[in-house]
């Protein structure tokens, strides 16, 4: 247990545990996707700092409960587009953008299929709705396109496929899905794909295959993108389908512009959930105008996943973690908040300046955490130093004495004898006259050293009791004063064996030890003053016969020690 508390000890002050310590728990909370909540609701405050200038080219046309009211029942007959249509190419309007899936055959409305199929070929730059269908019982996703007649004449074909989160919100989306594979452009980037100014080099967005294989059957999607969400609708102009059908609104509003048209009708519409204030919902074709506007502008977001996100989180982790070790020995929660505003720094910077949301909230938790370590230890290694020489690195007189306590109650349940010895270096002011102060700390750190080893059982304990004397408190499981003496005899010859010598000039000195021992049963008629004072005694007797030597002193009533003692001492 002393070999892993030392071991433990050396690892936490060092700095490569502390960012070792931060990457391997970022990595940790990242996996075990327990933060993924709240870092949702961070990405959604990420997406609210970021603003896309609006574009002067995007309009609405919804189908509102006013075109509802005016035309009646929704579905309408495609006649109806058509006649919108016409006013869309009588008012200018460059490229019609249906989010509305044309996809079944109207019967007894032929006639009004037709007028619409030739007005998407009048106009020229018309783009199309497809979308999929889910068959539960065969697990298979099929692709749900415009009638032929319609697709046709159609400038272009653009999903409208919008994946929601685990907590339902819309977020972001797929610029290529369809069934199989990815192939179907998203209707916004469709449509752009018309302007001749646009010209697309590399698909933005993070590349990667979101789908159950592309085996035929599977839907699958690639390159998402993040984009921020315009405030309200106000932003781009939204004119009653109705309004346009009768030519109540001005052209100038159309002229030059994409239009959208879709349903904003409640009941009927296609809501979202989107990041903003309260529950905030939108329209799926106001969802499409934000898609081009982002395009148009540049303003996309790439959410870093798989090993660019772990590599990106780990490198976070791994600043705030130097951070925090840097000030682990002064005020860990200093390091603690430039940790987190180190990485909250960078994390704007690559938000703000190249479009990167990147994952804060495990690397908060892992800063957090080593912090807290790094606290721990602090108070521990204080703890730890104000009970220990701060010469020799055994406990001091009042470290000793509290452990002393402890154990003599323990023993004191047990009924089982407590063992102390004390040590004294023999004339050891005469190795300082001779060999100066500082040799004599040496002298001492390294019997602290070698007294260290000798006591490393949990009851154990040695301390510098003061100047060159010294104690130890031995708790055998089997008392016995004869493996007792033989264990400070043997502290007697090892010393001697450490070879340190010294010379006044005149005579040849080495360093040696005299101990005194005594041993007692905690109980009503001892104490552990009482203990002391005959291991104190012991000592003397050694000093006086010789020095270099051990004497014990066993009695399990020490009542009578100030008295008797020297009646009960023996030695070697």
């Amino acid at each position: 247990m002393n070999a892993l508390k030392e071991l433990i000890d050396k690892l936490a002050d060092k700095s490569i545990t502390y960012v070792l310590g931060a990457v391997l728990l970022a990595l940790f909370v990242d996996y075990s996707g327990i933060t993924w909540r709240t870092e949702q609701m961070v990405v959604d405050k990420e997406l609210q700092l970021v603003r896309a200038p609006l574009a002067g080219d995007i309009a609405i046309v919804a189908i509102d409960e006013k075109s509802l009211r005016e035309l009646g029942p929704w579905p309408w007959s495609r006649r109806e587009y058509a006649r919108l249509l016409k006013q869309l190419t009588e008012s200018g309007a460059e490229t019609v953008v249906f989010d509305i899936l044309f996809a079944d055959r109207r019967r007894g409305d032929e006639e009004g299929d037709q007028a619409f199929a030739d007005a998407i070929a009048q106009h020229g730059r018309v783009v199309l709705a497809m979308s999929s269908d889910r068959d539960i019982s065969r697990g298979v996703v099929s692709e749900v396109l415009p009638l032929p007649m319609f697709m046709r004449p159609a400038a272009a074909v653009g999903h409208t496929d919008m994946p929601v989160d685990r907590d339902g919100m819309l977020r972001g989306v797929f610029l290529l899905a369809g069934s199989g594979a990815a192939r179907w452009p998203q209707l916004a980037l469709a449509a752009l794909y018309l302007n001749e100014d646009y010209k697309v080099k590399h698909l933005p967005g993070q590349e990667y295959v979101y789908g159950l294989g592309q085996g035929m059957g599977r839907w699958v999607r690639d390159h998402r993108i993040l984009f921020p969400f315009s405030s309200d609708s106000s932003h781009f102009p939204v004119l009653s389908f109705a309004d346009v059908l009768e030519g109540r609104t001005r052209g100038a509003l159309l002229t030059g512009k994409t239009v959208f048209v879709g349903v904003t009708a409640q009941g009927i519409q296609r809501v979202f959930l989107v990041p903003g204030g309260g529950n905030r919902l939108m329209p799926g074709v106001e969802i499409h105008a934000n898609v081009l506007n982002a395009l148009e502008q540049g303003a996309l977001l790439n959410e870093l996943r798989g090993w660019p996100r772990l590599a990106m989180l780990s490198l976070l982790a791994a600043l705030g973690g130097m951070v925090v070790a840097f000030y682990r020995r002064n005020c860990a929660a200093r390091g603690l908040i430039l940790g987190l505003s180190v990485t909250v720094g960078i994390s704007l910077v690559l938000l703000l300046f190249f479009g990167v949301i990147t994952t804060n909230l495990p690397v908060w938790v892992s800063l957090a955490g080593v912090a807290f370590m790094a606290n721990r230890h602090q108070i521990l290694y204080l703890r730890d130093s104000s009970g220990r020489d701060a010469l020799t690195g055994l406990c001091n007189r009042r470290s000793f004495e509290e452990h002393f306590q402890r154990m003599w109650r323990i023993n004191a349940r047990h009924r089982r004898a407590l063992f102390l010895l004390i040590l004294d270096v023999d004339h050891f002011k005469r190795l300082n006259d001779v060999m100066g102060h500082l040799r004599g700390d040496e002298v001492l750190r390294e019997l602290g050293d070698y007294l260290k080893r000798k006591t490393r059982r949990a009851g154990d304990r040695a301390c510098r009791i003061g100047g060159e004397e010294f104690a130890i408190l031995l708790d055998m499981d089997k008392p016995d004063m004869q493996k007792v003496q033989a264990f400070a005899q043997q502290i007697v010859d090892d010393i001697q064996k450490l070879g340190i010598h010294y010379s006044d000039g005149e005579q040849e000195y080495r360093l040696t030890l005299s101990i005194g021992c005594a041993s007692a049963v905690p109980g009503a008629s001892t104490s552990t003053d009482g203990l002391f004072h005959a291991a104190d005694q012991a000592l003397y007797e050694a000093k006086k016969s010789g020095r270099n030597q051990v004497c014990c002193y066993d009695s399990d009533e020490q009542s009578a020690v100030a008295n008797s003692v020297k009646d009960k001492l023996y030695g070697q």
